[in-house]
């Protein structure tokens, strides 16, 4: 089985897009049972290092919709960008290891 790491995408490039994402948040996006106002983002990916994000979880004609694995997060102003961008990997990795270890199998 190959060692090779996981193709997720950069902390700082998912941390720079998160930061612009902030400025899209308006006081009316407040989610039901929530009292902040949030924006919810899905990140899409494959194992051959591609992603992309968009905001929402279910769009069907969003950029991340035709990747195989999403990590979905709530974003708020105050958010922790490179902390988010580190629970983005996180779940990315959970969901491509499986199919990452198969293509790479020796």
């Amino acid at each position: 089985m190959s060692t090779k790491k996981l193709p997720l995408p950069p902390i700082e490039d998912l941390k720079e897009s998160l930061i612009m994402l902030k400025e899209d948040i308006y006081d009316e996006y407040i989610e039901e049972g929530d009292t902040l106002p949030s924006i919810c983002v899905t990140i899409g990916a494959n194992i051959k290092g591609e992603w992309a994000y968009q905001t929402g979880d279910n769009s069907y004609s969003g950029p991340a919709y035709h990747y195989p694995h999403w990590a979905v997060i709530q974003l708020y102003r105050r958010s922790n960008c490179r902390e988010l961008a580190r629970d983005i990997r996180e779940q990315l990795s959970e969901l491509m290891d499986y199919e990452w270890s198969q293509a790479n199998e020796i």
